[in-house]
């Protein structure tokens, strides 16, 4: 299947938006799997040092993305300067939780730990930048998201750079107003599923399992191990299910986007249809 494309044949950017929005919401659950506690501290730095790469690559696609937004704006495509500038602080957020691993691994490797009382304080030093980047990065998937819309909003006002998907597949997916919220809620990186996805872990209200089976079935969403409860799995967009919701956000008439993540996620448990 091919990416859906404008009139002169470029890619809408709202789909490679909804995909960093994928990467960073990956790149929180991937910092929940620091082993911050632990005793082996070699360990530790192993998995430091992995985490730093993966922030590196989190860092150049966010780059990569912002110089698409530049090339469509250089050819006189779609251009929204304030959803421009919110990618651009993305890679920033990207960049800057690099710096904090880097960090963490400083503390890590300038300290020889001669007691207990003293490895439990360099783990300490080692845990604080590591929950600064997990919280740089808390709301970069939502802010991604609403950066697609503002984007898709903007294709869809301006009648010279249409933006349909040519391959059929995506205008043939029919969603229902639950199923577009339940899109964007997946998208944001606010829905996780019990291991069996017989249960929804949401601040989402009315989300139900039923709707997340449906999208599932439809290849809309795929899931992904989640650390935190490790009998969880994360709801991810599948590429399909980015194509579709990057084409329904450019409707003005369809759903809101929702909101950020409450605070505490509820449990939610419903019958299946």
């Amino acid at each position: 299947m091919t990416s859906p494309t404008d009139s002169a044949g470029h890619t809408p950017l709202a789909v490679p938006l909804l995909d960093l929005a994928g990467h960073f919401t990956r790149r929180q659950d991937e910092l929940t799997h620091v082993p911050l506690y632990t005793t082996l501290l070699s360990r530790l730095g192993e998995r430091l040092y992995w985490q730093l790469a993966r922030s590196t690559e989190l860092t150049e696609h966010a780059r990569g993305v912002r110089a698409l937004i530049e090339t469509h704006h250089a050819m006189g495509l779609v251009y929204d300067m304030h959803a421009a500038s919110r990618i651009t602080q993305l890679s920033f957020l990207a960049m800057n939780t690099g710096d904090l691993l880097v960090s963490a691994l400083d503390h890590l490797e300038s300290a020889a730990p001669r007691s207990r009382d003293e490895a439990e304080a360099l783990l300490r030093q080692v845990a604080a930048p590591v929950h600064q980047a997990q919280a740089l990065t808390l709301h970069a998937a939502g802010d991604a998201v609403d950066a697609a819309a503002a984007f898709a909003r903007s294709a869809a006002r301006n009648r010279r750079s249409p933006l349909a998907p040519t391959d059929p597949a995506v205008r043939e997916v029919r969603l229902s107003h639950a199923g577009h919220a339940a899109l964007v809620a997946v998208a944001r990186g606010q829905v996780t599923v019990s291991r069996d996805a017989g249960e929804v872990f949401s601040g989402i209200p009315r989300l139900t399992i039923s709707t997340l089976r449906s999208l599932h079935t439809r290849d809309l969403t795929e899931y992904h191990p989640y650390a935190r409860p490790s009998s969880a799995q994360r709801v991810a967009l599948s590429p399909l299910g980015r194509l579709v919701l990057a084409d329904r956000l450019g409707n003005p008439t369809g759903p809101a986007l929702g909101t950020r993540p409450a605070a505490t996620a509820s449990k939610t448990t419903a019958p299946v249809r």
